[in-house]
């Protein structure tokens, strides 16, 4: 089955995609599902202006955002069927940013500090979103389980 939380990093609605399909269940055992896509919903929610810069068309600044922030999440947490969150979610992607993009950061035209403390102002800024984001792919990942599982019964 295809992995629900991944929509999180596009301009899909994972929440949708977890309701439609716990609409085939029957009643009793979307009551049981019910409260699990309502805590995925409310994280979501709260993590709409960070999902928003890295679905976002412009790709001169936010672009940059939604290239480092995927790469940081594929290698730093994203362990298979695991997480490992870090204590500080922001900060270690900032430092992830500064020591492990260089590549991607370094054209000519983005070559400069002010280009640099841009992204990191508006990284530091959205940090209780970027936390909400993470969040919110977990606890889909957790609705997605046991909507795994009560098909299976």
């Amino acid at each position: 089955m295809l992995d629900f939380e991944y929509a999180l990093f596009t301009k899909e609605d994972p929440i949708k995609l977890l309701k439609d399909s716990a609409s085939k269940l029957p009643l009793h055992k979307r009551a049981k599902i019910a409260p699990y896509i309502r805590k995925a919903n409310a994280s979501v929610v709260k993590c709409k202006k960070f999902r928003d810069i890295i679905t976002s068309d412009d790709r001169f600044v936010f672009g940059d955002i939604g290239d480092t922030f995927t790469r940081y999440f594929g290698s730093k947490i994203d362990k298979g069927p695991f997480l490992a969150l870090p204590n500080k979610i922001t900060v270690d992607y900032v430092y992830f940013l500064s020591t492990s993009c260089s590549d991607i950061l370094s054209k000519d035209k983005f070559n400069n500090d002010k280009y640099m403390e841009r992204i990191v102002n508006v990284i530091l800024s959205h940090s209780d979103h970027i936390n909400a984001f993470v969040r919110a792919f977990l606890n889909i990942r957790i609705a997605q389980g046991e909507l795994d599982k009560l098909k299976s019964n």
